[in-house]
């Protein structure tokens, strides 16, 4: 239980400390690439153990990971693909596709990994390493920390 409440604090620590930072688009499309097929994957993973969860714990984890792929999306991927295609959204729809295509492969290597039907604490801390390079701010990041901590919570159970 003291591992838990140390990798908590330490995770809302380290948001806290990065929030300041700002983020670059552009050079952080292919890293968040990633963390957008974690997310995915944690989406998935707590639709199949829900009923091994607390459902108010499963809401709250997929409601932070969710604002937070929709803050990758909007602010790191969606504008960066626009800017690698000189402002063609037709191309820069095109790479969205294949973004998603890599999304989807990456769920499928991450359900090969880690085929058990439960949540690691390996997961909180790769969403963590995500979060270090890129920083929701407001509810947003709120939400994400909640996640966080809860993701930790349900690791221990298993």
């Amino acid at each position: 239980m003291k591992k838990v409440i140390v990798l908590s604090l330490t995770i809302a620590l380290t948001l806290l400390a990065v929030t300041s930072q700002p983020s670059t688009a552009a050079g952080l499309i292919n890293e968040m690439q990633g963390c957008q097929g974690l997310i995915d994957f944690l989406d998935k993973k707590l639709e199949s153990a829900s009923s091994k969860y607390d459902d108010d714990d499963v809401t709250k984890v997929r409601e932070g990971l969710g604002g937070y792929n929709q803050y990758i999306q909007r602010e790191i991927v969606s504008p960066g693909l626009l800017q690698a295609t000189g402002g063609d959204k037709s191309k820069a729809d095109d790479y969205q596709r294949q973004v998603d295509s890599y999304k989807e492969s990456l769920v499928t290597q991450l359900d090969a990994r880690y085929p058990q039907n439960r949540l690691f604490s390996d997961h909180a801390v790769a969403i963590n390493n995500c979060a270090k390079k890129a920083v929701p701010s407001g509810q947003e990041l709120e939400d994400l920390k909640e996640a966080l901590n809860i993701m930790l919570k349900l690791a221990q159970l298993n």
